[in-house]
């Protein structure tokens, strides 16, 4: 009997293991092409396990090494973008290409922008915020240039501050001086972080008209590019921008944080 046990359990793991090769074994697209219907079933719990399969064969194919295979994976996702592909899909597809994607996948990425669902175009900006290629800057600052909806032209600024890539410098100045609150603000975040000359200049430019919330906003977005000055041993350059925000004209934490950036920058003198 127990022999009998064991010889199923031995037969048992054999047969797992040569599905699991034959599985392997299927070029990859094919794989795709048999996952993608059910990883965008209408019930999260029916998607969740075939997600997760594609999900790790993305793991392997970003490991160092698999350089290959993974421009192919991210090609044939970048392929299925379109609106043929179920919308929970394409956003778990783009999740993906927003840790493995690089040059290959921008254009499509950027296209999927447009989509018609919000959860698909915020995924695609997202996946273009973390794209480490040089044009992926480019293409959200064009988008940016389109956009009509506030609260995704905030987020698109959100995503240049992030990149921090001094190209997306001129797309955020234009948007400093937008109507509308949110949009400034943002635009004012983001060329904090991205501390080029340029945005130092727009942001004091914009500072001296400002009131109010934005005021602080920018202020605050002052204080971030002397903060990366002082880091980069730019201190008489960080002094200037902190002598400037310890005006009595800005508000009060702006002023407080600048005299004691002034203090650090300056040496106490």
């Amino acid at each position: 009997m127990k022999y009998t046990r064991h010889l199923i359990t031995v037969t048992t793991s054999l047969l797992c293991a040569a599905v699991t090769w034959a599985a392997e074994e299927k070029p990859i697209k094919q794989q795709l092409e048999e996952l993608l219907p059910r990883m965008g079933a209408d019930k999260m719990g029916d998607r969740n396990g075939p997600q997760q399969q594609w999900q790790k064969m993305c793991f392997e194919a970003g490991a160092p090494g698999n350089e290959a295979k993974r421009v192919e994976v991210c090609k044939l996702m970048a392929e299925k973008l379109d609106p043929q592909t179920a919308a929970p899909a394409r956003v778990w597809l783009l999740w993906q290409l927003q840790f493995i994607g690089r040059g290959e996948c921008v254009d499509a990425v950027a296209a999927a922008m447009d989509d018609g669902e919000e959860s698909v175009r915020d995924a695609a900006r997202r996946a273009l915020a973390n794209n480490p290629a040089p044009e992926a800057t480019a293409k959200l600052a064009a988008k940016l240039a389109t956009a009509k909806d506030a609260k995704f032209k905030a987020s698109l600024l959100d995503s240049l501050g992030y990149r921090g890539d001094p190209a997306g410098t001129a797309a955020a100045v234009k948007e400093l001086g937008s109507s509308d609150a949110a949009v400034a603000a943002a635009a004012a975040g983001a060329l904090g972080k991205i501390a080029t000359p340029e945005a130092v200049q727009a942001l004091a430019a914009a500072r001296s008209k400002a009131q109010g919330e934005l005021r602080l906003r920018i202020g605050d977005a002052s204080l971030a590019c002397a903060e990366r000055l002082l880091k980069q041993n730019k201190t008489a350059e960080a002094a200037a921008i902190y002598k400037e925000l310890s005006n009595p004209a800005e508000p009060k934490t702006v002023r407080m944080a600048a005299l004691r950036g002034l203090m650090t920058a300056t040496g106490g003198r």
